[in-house]
């Protein structure tokens, strides 16, 4: 595939997933193929984020879906290049990750002092589980005030609920995006095809990951939410 072409496939699979798009197992493969090309003459270099910030989301997919036993992390499935490589082609799709990088960081240093990377592990977990209550309870919040927009009656209170509005809205929204593109290029890698133990569809010519590899990875990663 030629730069071009592979150019133009990712700014249509970054604006599909900017958009709301779903991300299919073809379209990982592009990136993934885009990704590998990039690291061919030598270390790959980030396209969308600063250094900093790039380590960031190196160490976010590292915890997200983390080495054990059977494999590599999803640091060694390449999803922070497939992340930032989706980036660089959509200007939406970068901002969402510069503002939850940015909040991240300005979260730890108000709580820690440092940003997320600088803190310890134990930390940088406890901030991730803080992430995955907030977005349980934003669930729940949304889940009760549909009750009460149904509801002919009790239509006016649709804005109240026991559930309270919590702080880190916007680190939960930012987690959110990276969480599902970090399995997603998890379980779409040569890594994690092969850790799901998926052998492919023998000779048909389109080839899908079953929807139990997404689950496996989701239930692999301690923040499966």
């Amino acid at each position: 595939m030629s730069k071009t072409t592979r150019r133009t496939v990712l700014r249509n699979i970054a604006l599909t997933l900017a958009t709301g798009g779903v991300l299919d197992t073809a379209m990982a493969q592009h990136v993934h193929e885009a990704a590998a090309a990039s690291k061919a003459k030598g270390p790959y270099k980030p396209k969308a984020f600063p250094a900093h910030q790039y380590k960031t989301v190196q160490r976010l997919a590292e915890l997200i879906v983390p080495k054990d036993e059977r494999s590599g992390s999803a640091l060694d499935a390449g999803a922070p290049e497939f992340i930032d490589l989706l980036c660089s082609q959509n200007k939406e799709l970068a901002n969402i990750y510069y503002g939850g990088l940015a909040w991240l960081d300005a979260e730890m240093r108000r709580r820690h002092g440092k940003t997320f990377v600088e803190v310890s592990e134990a930390e940088q977990t406890a901030m991730l589980d803080l992430l995955v209550s907030a977005e349980r309870g934003e669930r729940a919040r949304r889940a009760e005030e549909s009750v009460y927009e149904r509801s002919s009656v009790y239509r006016d209170f649709a804005g109240y609920s026991t559930h309270a509005r919590n702080d880190l809205a916007p680190g939960v929204v930012f987690f959110d995006w990276i969480r599902k593109m970090t399995v997603d290029a998890y379980y779409t890698s040569p890594i994690g095809i092969k850790d799901v133990g998926f052998k492919g569809n023998g000779a048909y010519a389109k080839y899908e990951v079953p929807v139990a590899a997404l689950e496996y990875a989701l239930k692999r990663s301690p923040f499966g939410g």
